[in-house]
């Protein structure tokens, strides 16, 4: 009992020394950089699952097709493994953009706090990325990582506009491009009204999201009433026997067809039309930009706006 006692003892009087001075072992990796691993990880995931769907679809495809003679039928279930999960998923893309912009939002308003303690835009920039949202961690990870091997504020920012890739974020981007080109006042009071421009944007975009999901949850019933009639047609021989002729496989393959098509049409209805970019270099344009900044590796950055 001392003795597990006195353990107990000399290991935490070592966790506080520790604590206190510190040690020389390497820092773990960065919020960014577990948030980018478990992107990656979770990228795996998905590819092994569509895998598992696909050999799945197939053998069931082969059995259908053997049980009750009609190839159509085992195409289909392919085919319906292969669609179905994307027709009848949420359009993710979406709620990705509007998580990121009210990530922007937050902040935007907390970078206009930074500098109104008298912090320089390269400085403030830096402490942002302490307490960044989630959503954008990578992104402001990669800006505040450039900037502390020397690349140009203008350039750095450029590219943190790209990994957003959204019109709204461009404004944002723009303000603070053009107060590193001219590090004059006023930017503070710019980005407050730029994050509630933002965060209005935020509320506009869910609204609209809540009068998209109505047509996509038409279709998810739709497609799900549909196909479980079909199965269960297939279960009764007197009914699926007309389409085990030549003919009548044919007529089954234009009706599936049809009905995927309507359901591939309602899908991009649904779907988010994002608003083009604004902060973006014209390939069209005669002006020639200024040299871009060099990265560390020897690679440049990406062309600046003419």
């Amino acid at each position: 009992m001392w003795v597990v006692t006195g353990l107990a003892l000399a290991g935490g009087l070592v966790g506080l020394v520790t604590g206190i001075v510190g040690t020389t072992a390497p820092q773990g990796p960065t919020i960014a950089a577990r948030l980018r691993a478990g992107r990656q990880l979770a990228g795996r995931d998905e590819r092994m699952a569509r895998r598992t769907r696909l050999a799945g679809g197939a053998v069931a495809a082969v059995v259908l097709w053997l049980v009750t003679g009609v190839f159509v039928a085992g195409a289909l279930v392919f085919l319906a493994v292969i669609g179905v999960p994307w027709l009848l998923a949420p359009t993710k893309s979406a709620t990705t953009r509007i998580g990121k912009l009210e990530a922007l939002g937050d902040w935007t308003q907390r970078l206009a706090n930074v500098l109104r303690l008298g912090r320089g835009l390269d400085e403030a920039l830096r402490i942002s990325r302490k307490g960044c949202p989630e959503d954008i961690a990578d992104e402001v990870g990669d800006l505040v990582d450039r900037l502390h091997v020397g690349w140009r504020p203008a350039d750095a920012l450029r590219l943190f506009g790209d990994a957003l890739n959204d019109v709204t974020a461009d404004k944002v981007v723009a303000a603070l491009v053009l107060s590193a080109a001219d590090r004059g006042p006023g930017l503070a009071q710019a980005l407050d009204d730029l994050a509630e421009s933002v965060h209005e944007e935020v509320a506009r975009r869910r609204a609209i999201e809540a009068d998209r999901a109505k047509p996509r949850t038409t279709m998810r019933w739709m497609t799900i009433i549909t196909l479980a009639v079909i199965g269960l047609g297939f279960l009764i021989p007197s009914y699926t026997a007309p389409y085990g002729t030549v003919l009548g496989q044919l007529v089954l393959a234009v009706l599936s067809a049809g009905f995927v098509g309507v359901l591939a049409l309602m899908r991009q209805i649904a779907d988010a039309k994002p608003v083009p970019r604004f902060l973006v270099a014209d390939p069209r344009s005669a002006v020639t930009p200024p040299a871009a900044a060099a990265d560390p590796a020897g690679h440049e950055s990406a062309e600046v706006l003419a």
